[in-house]
């Protein structure tokens, strides 16, 4: 049984990330492979009861278009190690591929009574890949409003245009407390650039923390060894179009996920 391939209809990059991975998959390689579920919803909700592969664009926003992270039967990779004697541990890494990113993990600068960072992922994500219901922003603020921190929230739209994001993310992180999301890159950005965050989900909540009225009156604040870390995993579960063609990410993914 080989891969599966599910492109989102009518969007060429899906295809054409889809058709790379595929491409330097070993012959014995298997499951469903997705890059978005837009479309084809009810067969990534089949795929969960076997295998499948979820690409999505890079886990650190600069090198958005340039990686693609991949992880197997989950949205994300874990950096924790499950098993072993490594349990609730973070991954090894050389920390190579990090360094190539150029990206510097910064001391802790937020301000304590700054700026809460709402910052929501779209609709479709939230409603049709995690099948979430309910209104997340909306009860995130409401939460943020009961444990009285009202005044402080500021709510940062999703854009489509994720470089704008990044740019308008950076200015408003100057005079941030906290940047709470459900697994949006920008919890990462947070963490290299000394905010903390909280991120309810995905890689980086392995940082953060859930979202709590503790939590957010004292954020998790890592040393810039353990972010240092924490980045290094991701950016080697994050992989070039040629390095999908020609087996590089296979080898790393068989062997580590």
């Amino acid at each position: 049984m080989a891969l599966t391939l599910y492109p989102v209809p009518g969007k060429e990059k899906s295809k054409l990330i889809c058709n790379a991975f595929a491409a330097g998959a070993p012959k014995h390689a298997t499951g469903a492979v997705f890059f978005g579920t837009e479309g084809v919803m009810q067969a990534f909700q089949r795929a969960k009861q076997g295998t499948f592969w979820y690409i999505d664009n890079a886990y650190t926003d600069p090198q958005r278009q340039l990686y693609f992270r991949v992880a197997k039967n989950a949205l994300q990779v874990d950096p924790l190690w499950r098993g072993g004697r490594l349990d609730g541990q973070l991954r090894y890494s050389t920390g190579e591929r990090f360094a190539r990113l150029g990206i510097t993990v910064k001391d802790w600068r937020h301000k304590p009574d700054g700026r809460i960072l709402v910052i929501p992922q779209s609709d479709d994500f939230m409603k049709s890949t995690l099948g979430r219901k309910g209104d997340w922003l909306r009860e995130t603020v409401d939460k943020l409003n009961a444990w009285g921190y009202g005044p402080r929230i500021r709510v940062r739209p999703w854009l489509r245009d994720k470089k704008t994001a990044y740019v308008e993310l950076h200015k408003d992180l100057d005079d941030a407390a906290l940047v709470v999301t459900w697994s949006s890159a920008s919890a990462i950005t947070a963490l290299y650039e000394g905010i903390p965050a909280i991120s309810e989900s995905g890689a980086a909540h392995a940082l953060t923390g859930p979202l709590t009225s503790e939590r957010v009156a004292q954020p998790l604040m890592p040393s810039i060894v353990e972010r240092t870390r924490f980045l290094e995993i991701l950016a080697d579960n994050q992989f070039t179009l040629e390095e999908f063609k020609n087996g590089v990410a296979w080898r790393w993914l068989e062997s580590n996920q």
